[in-house]
């Protein structure tokens, strides 16, 4: 025993940060003084290897406790976080999360080691100070998306890390901003695109996407910041109701999201001619060409629930090789995922190989119910519409069978 306690701090550390799951960082931790105190300088850098979901907060709100599930060896953590309370939450990575409360304080707060850093108050800011605002107010004016460039904990120094951005969509515009450690305002990125879908962190650089499928890279690192397009819409886009944007086996992925159900009038809309240029003319039909012989069960769910997700499609960014283009990249049609899967929702997107964690469903596309926009109009909130989806055979099924419902801080993944 006094052997291991007599390890290198640095060896301790390696072996730690290989850790698949929080009871194994607890119980390294418990070893002797020497791995405690690695344990301690290491926090808050530990997060689960594996995404996990975390619950909506409790509606009667008697206590401070929030859920978190690890849907592959179906445990399920309950961790004290009054810090959250009340809060809107969304999923960044390096197990942080971005809460903002109604009193416009911004954090980014890690929940396994309680660690808070707190971030300049939101571009809107009322400036009589007026900040009386009832949760469905979260819906319009706080933060969407939250992207880091790299862990806001510096490993060396064991403080924040200055050199860390972060980016957030805002707003009803659904425009960018990006903020670092220390820093006393957000920096807005001036856009004409508008309605900025999601964001990535993709070889040094941040990328967005719009609601129509354009993509843009984000240049911070100038005077003024600024977009700059780099691919064109996709045809048919009309119908997609979200869109993600996220690095998978060194690719830049960009997936559509398409809903149904009830909530939905018949779409008679057709297709808009593209010039651009498209490896594939049929990208957004849909997965199955048997959607309309759905069977009963998944009839039932459309009719109970006011929406349900009806499909995905996926595109690649590749250099585009035309001559007359305006544009550096061309879209290509993606049918399969192969080893990875996606999880996507209410955070920062996440592309990981299923091999790796048994249970987790390879060339699958892991979701959560972000639908925003249709929150006030359901009976409890948003919630509803989660599940996989596989790339394979066009088939859903649930990774929660429970319910957790919330008008403005729906399930999101925890990574």
């Amino acid at each position: 025993m006094s052997k291991w306690a007599e390890l290198p701090d640095l060896t301790l550390s390696e072996i730690m940060r290989r850790l698949s799951f929080y009871n194994d960082f607890v119980i390294f931790g418990a070893i002797c003084k020497s791995w405690r105190s690695v344990y301690s300088l290491e926090n808050p850098p530990l997060s689960p290897r594996c995404p996990w979901l975390m619950l909506a907060e409790e509606k009667e709100q008697k206590s401070h406790t929030r859920v978190f599930v690890s849907l592959f060896d179906n445990k399920v953590y309950n961790f004290k976080l009054p810090e959250l309370v009340g809060k809107k939450c969304i999923g960044t990575s390096f197990g942080w999360l971005l809460s903002v409360g109604t009193d416009f304080q911004v954090n980014l707060f890690h929940p396994l080691s309680k660690h808070l850093s707190s971030l300049p108050q939101p571009l809107f800011w009322n400036e009589d100070g007026n900040s009386k605002l009832d949760h469905l107010d979260y819906r319009d004016m706080f933060f969407e998306k939250c992207v880091l460039s790299r862990n806001p904990w510096n490993l060396v120094t064991h403080e924040y890390d200055c050199d860390c951005i972060i980016m957030v969509i805002y707003g009803n515009g659904r425009s960018l901003a990006f903020t670092r450690s220390g820093y006393k305002a957000w920096i807005d990125i001036p856009s004409h695109s508008g309605s900025i879908s999601d964001i990535a962190f993709y070889k040094g650089k941040f990328y967005a996407v719009n609601c129509h499928g354009e993509a843009f890279v984000c240049h911070t690192d100038d005077d003024i910041p600024f977009f700059e397009s780099i691919a064109p819409r996709p045809p048919a886009t009309e119908e997609i109701i979200e869109m993600y944007i996220v690095e998978s086996s060194r690719d830049l992925l960009v997936v559509s999201h398409f809903r149904g159900g009830h909530f939905f009038l018949e779409d008679d809309t057709e297709d808009e001619d593209s010039e651009d240029d498209i490896e594939d003319e049929n990208i957004h039909e849909s997965e199955g060409e048997g959607e309309d012989e759905e069977d009963e069960d998944e009839e039932e769910k459309i009719n109970d629930n006011p929406y349900v997700t009806i499909g995905f499609t996926i595109l690649k960014l590749e250099c585009s090789t035309k001559v007359r283009s305006k544009y550096k990249y061309k879209w290509v049609k993606v049918d399969s995922l192969g080893d990875q899967a996606l999880f996507v929702g209410d955070n920062s997107s996440l592309s990981l190989s299923a091999s790796s964690f048994k249970g987790c469903k390879a060339n699958c596309i892991y979701y959560t119910d972000d639908y925003v926009d249709v929150f006030p109009f359901t009976v409890y909130g948003g919630g509803y519409d989660m599940g996989v989806f596989s790339l394979e055979d066009g088939k859903y099924k649930h990774h929660y069978e429970g319910e957790s419902l919330s008008y403005f801080s729906t399930p999101l993944w925890y990574i």
